[in-house]
């Protein structure tokens, strides 16, 4: 099950390192001195219409499967502290309980390792100074639980060994293998927190129910044996196959193939048992921990819980942060539960509420609705395989004809923003990299979009210009340019996609490509584009995600989208195992230049969210995904004037 969360998580903006400024403030009801500022704007509460029950799930089912939900993020993920975050004003990588940046990662023997550097005036909310212990014992136990969902994002299994503490301030991270910046920065460094006193007892005798060392011991043996043996049967295959090829035949090579191969299925079958009997084991000391007791737990975020009366749930400014990093907007937020978007949306234009949370943002149309671009991405993708459709300079001029800015202000109805870049975040995005024809009107792209054809040997008919079509396009061979088809989902499945397709087939029309748009179910072309490649073209979607990571799933790993990515393996090999911002950005813009003048997809527009709310301002108005991404970022919201 993928995780429906991880994302907006990743950038839940746990607390600011400075108190966010209002857009506007009120005017003092004072003469102030010159030497005075006037107070940051305050109200005593901000009410959010909260659609989907809370529930009491502990902090370790929280961000697992067992509890993880957008009404349980929005209410509690901001009780615990994260060593960083992300701030939604560039979405920069910046320090919340750690005192400076991260060590760099280093090689120590045959692991890698890194330190940080905690504040030493935090305290939790029982009092209690927070420290290193605390954030060693939170991956320590997410680890050897094997928890999964968000914990197993923040704590990759694959990555991280253990976790120290060198001292009362400084926490040491060391890794199986060499951690990237997705698994460090974006990973490990913005997990939550909880306290080691107040859990330790408990999680120590659920413990008592993982699986055995003994058994781990097997299950490594097992995996070790396994690999072996099909290293074996990989080799016997070959030869096997190379000397069927010259029309020979050698029996005693093909008897240990079979034998080899027999000894797999029992390799094989050793191991599922053991990992079925690990499962089972996990799944008894998941449920214990799970039901673990969170009474009067202490927290260290920018709220802390205030109980539940009557059908709403408040959360309390944390005084700790009130002392070291200012005071919110508003003394308490107040969460009202209802079951859907009507009955949330009647709240709010009665008064009752300030801001309507949902998953996916509002639907529906409102006065107060706010849009702003989300991580919801929708590409035209070429079929690779398709001779024809492999140029880069039709690609271009297509690209070119497709004015994103018409496509998301007129055809879409501004119910999409325009896209033209592969990388979304403001961090990661080299600004430089544009559509070449942004910003041109429409004259001007049928002349550059002629230009690039006629100078890689393309020629009509009758060429197009700005007041005429162009007929019978023929490829640089003389030959006529193939029918060419577009999948997209129908009106009723996906009106924004369906809309786009028809925009697309116009513009392609006006260059004389034989174009045509074929209907097709999502999952239908899912396989298609996945699967049987029988396809032209296709308008497919992603979610995309903060860290642009994604590049390189794209176009290196299983390469689903078949896309040669020879030009990016090295680029994307030095991702895979880069830990410093700085040369992790390097590395992609190399690959975001190259995917700009190759195409071997277009970048059409994103989803907008609606975010409903009014009376509350924040530090900008505009950012990706929205506030309601960051469920109402109520310690950035201030009361407006």
């Amino acid at each position: 099950m993928r995780r429906l969360f991880n994302t907006a998580l990743f950038l839940t903006l746990l607390l600011a390192s400075c108190v966010p400024q209002p857009d506007s403030v009120a005017e003092p009801t004072s003469i102030l001195s010159p030497t005075e500022t006037p107070p940051p704007a305050h109200a005593p509460e901000i009410r959010f219409a909260l659609i989907g029950e809370p529930d009491t799930a502990n902090v370790w089912a929280l961000f697992d499967e067992a509890g993880a939900s957008h009404a349980n993020y929005a209410l509690r993920s901001e009780y615990w502290p994260r060593l960083y975050h992300i701030l939604p004003q560039d979405s920069s990588f910046q320090p919340f309980v750690a005192a400076d940046m991260p060590s760099e990662v280093t090689q120590d023997g045959e692991e890698y390792s890194a330190t940080v550097k905690l504040r030493t005036d935090l305290h939790w909310t029982d009092g209690s100074p927070f420290t290193a212990e605390d954030v060693a014992f939170t991956a320590n136990t997410v680890l050897a639980f094997e928890l999964g969902y968000d914990w197993s994002t923040y704590y990759s299994l694959e990555y991280l060994l253990r976790v120290e503490a060198v001292d009362s301030n400084t926490v040491k991270y060391y890794f199986k293998q060499k951690p990237n910046v997705g698994i460090w920065q974006y990973g490990v460094l913005q997990a939550p927190i909880v306290q080691k006193d107040f859990w330790e007892l408990a999680v120590t005798d659920a413990a008592t129910l993982l699986p055995s060392g003994e058994l781990r011991i097997q299950i490594d043996q097992a995996r070790s044996y396994l690999d072996t043996v099909q290293a074996s049967v990989d080799d016997l295959t070959a030869k096997v196959t190379a000397i069927r090829i010259t029309g020979q035949e050698d029996r005693q090579l093909e008897s240990n193939l079979t034998r080899r191969t027999a000894e797999l299925g029992f390799a094989q079958n050793n191991l599922n048992k053991l990992l079925e009997e690990n499962s089972f084991t996990l799944t008894g000391a998941h449920q214990k921990l799970y039901q673990l007791t969170d009474q009067d737990e202490p927290t260290l975020g920018a709220w802390m819980p205030g109980g539940e009366e009557s059908g709403a749930w408040t959360n309390l400014a944390n005084p700790d942060f009130v002392e070291r990093f200012g005071m919110p907007g508003f003394d308490r937020a107040v969460y009202r539960i209802f079951e859907d978007e009507a009955s949330a949306l009647a709240a709010f234009q009665n008064g009752e509420v300030d801001f309507v949370l949902s998953p996916d943002g509002i639907n529906s149309e409102t006065a107060d609705a706010k849009l702003n671009a989300s991580y919801s991405a929708r590409f035209l993708v070429f079929n690779p395989l398709h001779e024809q459709l492999a140029d880069p300079a039709f690609r271009a001029a297509l690209g070119c004809l497709i004015d994103r800015d018409v496509l998301a202000s007129d055809i879409l109805q501004n119910k999409a923003a325009p896209l033209d870049s592969f990388v979304l975040s403001a961090q990661w995005h080299d600004s430089t990299k544009r559509n070449v024809c942004s910003g041109m009107d429409g004259a001007a792209r049928i002349g550059y979009a002629v230009r690039l054809l006629k100078d890689a040997g393309y020629s009509w008919a009758q060429e197009p210009d700005a007041d005429h079509a162009g007929q019978n396009l023929l490829l640089p061979n003389g030959e006529p340019f193939p029918q060419v088809s577009l999948l997209a989902p129908s009106k009723e499945e996906d009106a924004l996609r369906y809309a786009a397709a028809n925009y697309i087939a116009e513009q392609a029309q006006s260059l004389g490509i034989p174009f045509v748009v074929r209907e097709m179910r999502l999952n239908d072309m899912v396989y298609a584009v996945y699967s049987s490649q029988k396809y032209d073209m296709a308008l497919m979607g992603w979610r995309l995600s903060e860290y642009p990571m994604y590049l390189c799933e794209w176009f290196g790993g299983q390469n689903l989208l078949l896309y040669n990515s020879n030009r990016f393996k090295s680029a994307c090999d030095a991702l895979g195992v880069e830990s410093n911002l700085d040369a992790a950005r390097k590395n992609i813009q190399q690959i975001e230049s190259a995917l700009t003048s190759e195409l071997p997809f277009l970048p059409l527009f994103t989803v907008m969210r609606s975010d409903v709310y009014r009376g509350l301002s924040f530090p900008r108005v505009n950012i990706l995904n929205g506030w309601g991404g960051l469920y109402g970022a109520p310690s950035y919201a201030m009361p407006s004037p």
